[in-house]
């Protein structure tokens, strides 16, 4: 099992962000300026998906390992429908 994977940013606060990381809502506790970060990354990719360590749940906004581009398509499309559609 991969350790990295994307989670789908839901909300960004002051001092948490909430994701959905293979189908589990996830909250994970942020400093302000890890927080106002991670805001300015998701506006720069446009698609919410943010790299997380499934076990520690750190998360990586640098992160350089290439993702499979069929997984990258199908989890920006699950973003944009949920965006979207909200949480049905």
């Amino acid at each position: 099992m991969k350790k990295v994977t994307l989670g789908i940013t839901r909300e960004v606060g002051d001092q948490e962000v909430i994701l959905s990381v293979q189908g589990e809502k996830v909250t994970v506790s942020l400093s302000r300026e890890d927080a106002k970060e991670l805001y300015q990354y998701v506006q720069v990719q446009e698609n919410w998906l943010v790299p997380i360590h499934t076990e520690t749940q750190e998360l990586f906004l640098e992160y350089k390992d290439p993702w499979n581009e069929e997984e990258m398509e199908e989890l920006m499309e699950i973003s944009r429908f949920q965006e979207v559609n909200g949480d049905e």
